[in-house]
């Protein structure tokens, strides 16, 4: 049996209202020489027998089954099992347009690339999507030969996210998601993937929707497990310097702006300290033994950013909140 030319992975968790959208999206692709790697982790609703329907269906459907075990955990599987020589990434509710693959391999082959970028657009989850135009004309906006310095340093418009990239297989020789970043795992992943890549082609149409529904990361409510993870982003950020010391500052920087931007601003936006003061304390001891440790420079930071900072963590909350806004 001969290999696909691209391996699409799909980490499946209880997504049974959505996963048969999701999976017929695959299926209506122009490209077809694909393969679906569906890692099942741990499901307890309907759909492992609708993985079942799809694979009994088209033999590109696979299907692995683990015990539950996180989205990190379940793509790394993923990556483990595939066979094509480009590695596409989909979430169980999200829509690929029909071209997603044409057009990213048409323009990763077109510029012998490492990576292919696309954009993406939002939808209200509840009902399906259909995309305005499904016969579009591949097209490429840039080509980055330094993917990395052309994202954090000169600005240029790269998604982080993993579902926006077809990706070519080698560069996941030695990277792997990271297991104690089960939620925002795409985040360091694409910083290694950046950092390694000698090119980048980018394509600024939207070529995935992306479901918004209650049980989506950016409206869940932040957990403690959560608040865990934004420390060891910053933590997992700065280890990377000691392969790459030549972006010391600019990777400082990044962990930086995440540590700010997660631990304080996305906080501020939708909480109040004062009524919720073990979340918040949770988040200030956490900050504090980044900033210790070296891990959260607030040289990387504007004056005023620094002053919140500052507020922040000496609970001045009339100050934060006056600054914030």
């Amino acid at each position: 049996m001969s290999e696909p030319l691209i391996s699409i992975i799909i980490p499946v968790y209880n997504s049974a209202k959505y996963l048969q959208m999701t999976l017929q999206a695959v299926q209506a692709q122009t490209f077809k020489d694909f393969e679906v790697v569906c890692v099942d982790d741990g499901s307890s609703d309907d759909s492992p027998q609708i993985l079942e329907r799809f694979a009994a269906a088209d033999n590109r459907f696979k299907i692995h089954r683990q015990a539950n075990a996180g989205g990190s955990a379940a793509r790394n599987k993923g990556l483990e099992l595939a066979r094509g020589k480009y590695i596409a990434f989909l979430d169980n509710d999200d829509i690929y347009h029909p071209q997603y693959l044409e057009i990213l391999y048409h323009n990763i082959v077109a510029e012998d690339a490492d990576v292919s970028c696309c954009s993406y657009l939002r939808f209200d989850g509840h009902g399906n999507y259909e995309f305005a135009d499904t016969s579009l004309t591949p097209q490429i906006d840039f080509v980055s030969e330094q993917p990395f310095s052309d994202k954090f340093v000169h600005k240029k418009k790269i998604e982080m996210l993993m579902w926006t990239k077809l990706y070519r297989r080698e560069l996941f020789d030695d990277i792997r998601f990271a297991l104690d970043l089960p939620a925002i795992n795409d985040i360091l992943l694409n910083i290694e993937i950046l950092l390694k890549g000698k090119k980048a082609v980018v394509c600024r149409t939207p070529l995935i929707a992306y479901r918004i529904i209650e049980t989506s990361q950016t409206l869940k409510d932040l957990s403690f497990k959560r608040i865990e993870e934004f420390k060891n982003l910053c933590l997992d950020i700065n280890k990377l310097i000691a392969a790459y010391p030549q972006w010391r500052r600019v990777l400082q920087k990044i962990a930086a702006r995440y540590a700010y931007g997660m631990h304080i601003k996305e906080y501020l936006t939708r909480y109040n300290p004062v009524q919720d003061s073990e979340r918040y304390n949770l988040l200030r001891q956490n900050l504090q033994e980044l900033k210790q440790g070296g891990a959260f420079k607030l040289s990387m930071l504007n004056l005023r950013q620094r002053i919140i900072v500052w507020a922040f963590l000496n609970q001045k909350f009339m100050l934060f909140n006056w600054l914030k806004n």
